[in-house]
């Protein structure tokens, strides 16, 4: 998994840290989504305004439910959401983007385009087949361990 984004240089890794450095040659997993967690409504438009940029209207934008948070990873990027003003987003998590179905190098140039949005940083996190079968709130609380250790910053609600 990939946990963090652009920062200020190069990071150390952390022994107990579960973070996997992203690599541009990592292969394809999973089915082609983007999962939110911590994002509001508001920001779907920017964030469907990136991926039309870049071409990447192929991804299926997924905000997290509460529903989705003890269901496993694999789960929560196979839904679909066709009206997402209609669904109940989870509230109070930290911000994450689970990408799924993506290139290393797609994943490395979602994120670097990510920071250009005007949108609130977040950490990011690659569906990889360790992290599957995880489900949701334990995946948070990894990531964010991670992320954490690795910027010094507490990325999430205050």
């Amino acid at each position: 998994m990939f946990a963090g984004g652009p920062g200020p240089g190069p990071v150390e890794l952390i022994e107990d840290s579960k973070f996997v450095p992203l690599n541009a040659e990592d292969p394809k997993y999973g089915p082609p989504a983007l999962l939110f967690l911590g994002f509001e409504l508001e920001e779907a438009t920017k964030i469907k305004q990136l991926l039309k940029d870049m071409d990447g209207e192929f991804l299926e934008v997924i905000y997290c439910t509460e529903g989705m948070i003890d269901r496993p990873l694999w789960e929560a990027v196979q839904t679909r959401q066709q009206d997402l003003r209609r669904i109940k987003i989870a509230k109070q998590l930290p911000r994450i983007c689970f990408l799924s179905g993506l290139s290393g190098e797609e994943m490395m140039m979602f994120i670097d385009a990510f920071s250009e949005t005007g949108l609130e940083p977040a950490a990011f996190a690659a569906l990889v087949p360790n992290s599957a079968d995880k489900p949701l709130h334990e995946l948070m609380e990894e990531i964010m361990g991670d992320h954490e250790m690795l910027t010094g910053n507490r990325a999430g609600p205050e």
